[in-house]
């Protein structure tokens, strides 16, 4: 890293990876899995959004005790860089086994799947909120933060490209009609590639901002300084309500389009095709990642000239306005449907490095304002705000298609079908409205943050001239 605090764009690219890594697992389980477990694996919807609700919680908690012992981690790699290493290939071998159908009653499957979904979502923390902390210390630098947010996220979204765009077809290829085969080679081919990513991820990054050197170990101080961190906890809130949007919004688009929108004919360009659900639905979800990507090239653009709090506002209302036009779309307006998709996928795109980078930010302020420095404890609280969010949406999902009788592979109800319209649009809208609002009292801004530079700049120097 040059003096100014920039990081070399091969290291950034290398960071980056991680989250493709991530991702390849988390977007399988944000728009496959609920359908994976109702329509594949046969558990009912009920019984699997209150397995995601009691799972996720377990997977919520343990993340500042990842956290914390990540901050204690002393080797030669570092604090945060050796769990890439250690982790790697357990989270690729629990990922294949969640996937995996044995062929067990009712009880059977639900516990199989508790157990399985428990253990994949340990994996996930034990490797995650490392990764996480890592970009905190790979650079002082606010700025530089955020443009190496915007690589991961850039490589995250691409992870998740790969896997809206392949799944269906891995599925049908593997399975030649049997949809649990499918899955499970599916599932091996994934791990394998997010495994060897992350031994890159951490072959080529470096930890470079280190606690201050009187710094001495006290868990219960980092726990109150946590909670007194005003812009952290004001993050903390609008993370969950960011998943809570993202977690229902994903989890219902294959039933979006496979009970509401069914086979469809595509007029275009003077043109008439015949596309079936899935590939819709692949369509769809491929176009949004795209989208994402594009979006996410402007997040530096959005932070040093918008400004990262007033950006994010004008974002998350753009997209969750954009978001409850859903509810008025009739199952022909496809075209309508694509067309917001690839708007609302731009609009949120920026959103994810910035949230990120003020995570960053609030690990910074932190050590500026009580002289200690928590990374581990700081971000893994940030990581827990994201899955509490996902927790309440999966669980959400779940109770709603019950609620409004859902039924696995059948014609579905007219209640049904106003149940699956609302979970795509007004309920994901009224969780992003109240994280833009939470951002109103948001105070780290620009100029704040550089002063705090400045700052802890200094204080380095008078500790180590």
């Amino acid at each position: 890293m040059t003096p100014s605090g920039k990081i070399p764009f091969r290291e950034k690219i290398g960071y980056s990876l991680g989250d493709t890594a991530s991702n390849i697992f988390w977007q399988t389980f944000s728009f496959f899995l609920l359908y994976f477990y109702t329509d594949v694996f046969g558990i009912a919807a009920a019984a699997a959004g209150t397995m995601f609700l009691i799972t996720r919680i377990w997977d919520t908690l343990i993340d500042p005790v990842m956290g914390v012992i990540a901050d204690r981690t002393e080797s030669r790699w570092g604090k945060f860089r050796p769990y890439l290493l250690w982790t790697a290939l357990p989270f690729g071998i629990i990922g294949v086994l969640t996937f995996i159908t044995p062929d067990l009653g009712h009880s059977g499957k639900l516990i199989y799947a508790y157990v399985t979904y428990s253990m994949m979502m340990t994996v996930y923390t034990a490797i995650n909120i490392p990764y996480s902390a890592l970009m905190a210390v790979m650079s002082p630098d606010s700025q530089e933060r955020t443009k190496l947010a915007s690589f991961r996220f850039v490589a995250a979204f691409a992870g998740g490209l790969v896997v809206q765009y392949t799944a269906n077809d891995m599925v049908k290829y593997f399975g030649r009609g049997n949809e649990t085969l499918g899955w499970q080679w599916t599932m091996t081919v994934y791990a394998a590639v997010a495994v060897v990513l992350f031994l890159i991820c951490f072959a080529t990054t470096r930890e470079r901002v280190l606690p201050p050197k009187a710094q001495k170990s006290n868990l219960r101080e980092d726990m109150v300084n946590l909670c007194k961190n005003g812009p952290w906890v004001i993050l903390f809130g609008a993370g969950i309500c960011l998943m809570t949007y993202v977690s229902i919004r994903n989890g219902t688009i294959l039933y979006y389009f496979k009970y509401l929108v069914n086979d469809s004919e595509i007029h275009l360009f003077g043109n008439v095709w015949q596309v079936s659900h899935g590939k819709l639905a692949s369509m769809f979800m491929v176009l949004g990642s795209i989208a994402n990507i594009a979006g996410v090239l402007f997040a530096p653009v959005v932070a040093r000239y918008v400004g990262k709090v007033r950006g994010y506002i004008l974002m998350m209302v753009s997209a969750s306005v954009l978001t409850a036009i859903y509810w008025i779309l009739a199952p022909g307006d496809v075209i309508w449907m694509f067309v917001l998709q690839i708007l609302i996928s731009l609009v949120m795109g920026p959103m994810s490095p910035i949230l990120w980078s003020m995570y960053t930010d609030a690990t910074d302020y932190s050590e500026w304002k009580y002289g200690r420095r928590a990374t581990g404890l700081v971000m893994s609280a940030s990581t827990m705000a994201q899955k509490f969010g996902w927790t309440i949406g999966g669980g959400i999902a779940g109770w709603l298609l019950a609620a409004y009788g859902f039924q696995a592979n059948t014609t579905q109800s007219a209640d049904a079908i106003s149940g699956i319209t609302l979970m795509m649009s007004i309920f994901p809208a009224i969780g992003g409205i109240l994280g833009a609002f939470l951002m109103f009292f948001y105070r780290l801004d620009n100029k704040t943050m550089k002063k705090i530079e400045e700052d802890l700049e200094q204080r380095r120097r008078d500790l180590d001239p």
